[in-house]
């Protein structure tokens, strides 16, 4: 197989994978478990595989203590608290929902860039984000009936920490293993939670089995295999053409939803997801290469 059709398969397989995320932790919290002991978990178990796939490779964790306290202050408070706002969005909202929320990051993303001077503003740049913003209209409902509002800031919040997340990475992570920050990005946002659970009293132990499953699931499928795929699948195609496969994750969350939870989503919500699909479509194909060049962080 050529390694063009490979890298696609791998950045679909890594969608795919992401796109398990608020499935699992629906399925977490069917089964008795808190917001606390899944963040916990995932992080725990992501770190621990991360570190053991490196190790396996031959690529060393060593890094200095300026990046080390920035990677964690990345995974504590950034990565750690838009992982929390998302699974607030998910326990007050449809796992459909909370995924399209979410992926209005790219467009945020560009927002940010265009404030901050990283990155110049073109037409098709703008028309990208009425229409990204015009699909986030139609998801929430025109009349706004049957959305929780709590849900719905929750779900922004997540997508406006993201972004800060991915800017600031993109400023300060050019040039370190994205595998190793992410191992890095892991383990702080596992002490947090850990800590946070054991000062609170807020970690359950005794899960039920499926409880159990549903948390190891989010620490190897959405996360081990997201990121594995990603970064295997970039290395072969290119981080645009990988941005793009990835629009596939919200739409895959979307299918999985109605078939694993039985979620109802209604025609203005679908054709609005499909405008944030456009909208993230033309900001990596047409405004990407306005640009000359495309800079992508993945979940």
């Amino acid at each position: 197989m050529k390694p063009q059709h490979t890298g696609s398969l791998l950045v679909a397989a890594s969608a795919a994978g992401f796109a398990t995320l608020a499935i699992f932790i629906k399925f977490a919290y069917a089964a008795g478990a808190n917001i606390i002991t899944i963040l916990a978990g995932r992080f725990v178990l992501a770190a621990i595989c991360l570190a053991l796939i490196l190790r396996w490779r031959g690529i060393s964790l060593a890094v200095d203590k300026g990046l080390m306290k920035d990677l964690s202050l990345m995974g504590g408070l950034g990565y750690g608290s838009m992982s929390l706002l998302f699974a607030l969005t998910v326990k007050h909202l449809p796992a459909s929902l909370a995924a399209m929320l979410l992926y209005t990051y790219p467009a945020i993303v560009s927002v940010l860039s265009f404030g901050i001077g990283d990155e110049q503003y073109t037409w098709p740049k703008g028309l990208a984000l009425a229409v990204c913003f015009s699909g986030l209209f139609l998801v929430l409902g025109v009349s706004f009936d049957n959305v929780s509002m709590l849900g719905f800031a929750f779900g922004l919040g997540a997508a406006l920490v993201y972004s800060v997340y991915i800017v600031v990475g993109n400023r300060r992570l050019k040039h370190v293993d994205s595998m190793v920050t992410t191992t890095y990005v892991c383990a702080a946002a596992a002490a947090v939670f850990v800590l946070t659970g054991i000062v609170t009293g807020t970690l359950i132990l005794n899960l039920s089995p499926q409880g159990w499953l549903a948390i190891i699931g989010i620490a190897l499928i959405p996360t081990i295999v997201g990121i594995m795929g990603f970064f295997a699948g970039m290395s072969r195609i290119g981080a645009t053409n990988a941005s793009i496969i990835s629009t596939m994750e919200p739409v895959i969350t979307v299918l999985l939803s109605v078939v694993l939870l039985n979620e109802k989503i209604t025609p203005l919500q679908m054709g609005g997801g499909i405008l944030i699909l456009g909208g993230i479509l033309i900001l990596q194909l047409w405004a990407g290469k306005a640009a000359g060049t495309q800079a992508v962080e993945q979940q």
